[in-house]
């Protein structure tokens, strides 16, 4: 069974907040070093990445200033490319993009759910 638009931004919203809450503040090299906080907070983007990917290319264009193929390749990197992750990118991804991203998602799901109605 497939899972509808709104039931993937759910999950970005979701896993956004719990990559917030496992990186704690951490800088790249400490998170690097983290152990599970690292790998919980790696499983968490690749989520949101995964959910991305599945998104209908017709919501993606109702949010133009979300880079939807760089979320996407960070998660096929994360996943195909595990031993390279620069991990300066994934605490600067924590620290700038993910509250824009959940504002983004939470914003898709109104429009989505009005226009259901």
């Amino acid at each position: 069974m497939s899972r509808s638009a709104v039931d993937r931004l759910k999950d970005m919203i979701h896993s956004a907040g719990l990559a917030g809450r496992h990186a704690g503040g951490l800088d790249a090299s400490a998170l690097e070093a983290a152990g599970l906080p690292r790998d919980a907070v790696l499983f968490r983007i690749a989520n949101i990445g995964e959910a991305a990917s599945q998104l209908p290319a017709e919501v993606q264009a109702l949010a133009p200033e979300i880079p939807w193929n760089q979320i996407k390749n960070m998660r096929n990197h994360i996943i195909h490319g595990y031993w390279q992750i620069d991990f300066q990118v994934v605490a600067e991804t924590i620290e700038f993009d993910l509250e824009p991203l959940t504002a983004t998602a939470n914003r898709l799901i109104v429009l989505i759910e009005r226009s259901e109605a």
